[in-house]
């Protein structure tokens, strides 16, 4: 028999807050797999928004243009719960999300209360159309998307641990001539830290009630066991 969420009619939600190279999407998205649950990253939603709007050329500054986009985005865009692909139309995006350009746009777009607004509604939608339990990852998501999440989760790491994945994504990715070094990284880590902290709209802060999740010293699957194990500890899966 599936768990049922503690308010009534509605998934479980775990909302997951952090910043970049805490694990949060590979963790995330692995351990509801596991449980057949649902994974909405946030930050895909903004890394496709910033990809539509530089297909249309829209500025982010032109206000009206801006305001046309997103609602014809809210009312396109869509999330396959099972495939974790995220379509505007008929549009897959998925493959465009790891992308440079996607990447830029995002922190530009994210920064934009308009956007940050629009998005909002859009983000309780597609979680709470999960079938059994949705685990949502962003860096506002106990404190604005969700505060009346199940329970709420701070996951983070050490700059440095941070920056070594990021050196080894790019790697992996296929970037033979990385030029940049790991202080190159931290810094560029940090800088985006600051960014999201310090934010007017929805900064990036730990929620009083979250749970402090560290995986400096854990590699992805102990990761993923202590993460199930937390959630089983709350009795929110078997």
């Amino acid at each position: 028999m599936a768990l049922q969420s503690s308010h009534l009619k509605r998934p479980i939600i775990v909302a997951v807050d952090g910043p970049a190279g805490s694990g949060k999407s590979s963790i995330c998205a692995q351990v509801c797999r596991d449980l057949d649950w649902s994974y909405v990253n946030t930050g895909a939603l903004y890394r496709v928004l910033a990809l539509v709007l530089a297909e249309r050329k829209v500025s982010h500054e032109n206000s009206a243009e801006l305001r046309s986009v997103l609602i014809e985005f809210s009312s396109k865009v869509k999330w396959q719960h099972k495939t974790g692909k995220i379509f505007i139309g008929e549009v897959d995006y998925t493959p465009l999300l790891g992308s440079v350009e996607a990447a830029s746009g995002a922190s530009k777009v994210a920064k934009i209360p308009q956007i940050r607004e629009a998005l909002l509604p859009i983000q309780r939608d597609l979680s709470l159309s999960a079938p059994i339990g949705v685990i949502v990852d962003g860096r506002d998501i106990g404190t604005v998307v969700f505060p009346d999440a199940d329970v709420k989760i701070f996951m983070t790491a050490s700059i440095e641990q941070r920056a070594r994945r990021r050196l080894a994504q790019l790697i992996s990715d296929g970037a033979s001539s990385v030029t940049l070094s790991l202080a190159d990284i931290m810094k560029t880590i940090g800088d985006r830290d600051l960014q999201d902290s310090q934010r007017e709209t929805a900064p990036m802060t730990m929620a009083s009630d979250s749970v402090m999740f560290d995986t400096s010293n854990m590699d992805i699957q102990e990761s993923i066991v202590a993460l199930k194990t937390l959630l089983k500890t709350r009795g929110l899966c078997p």
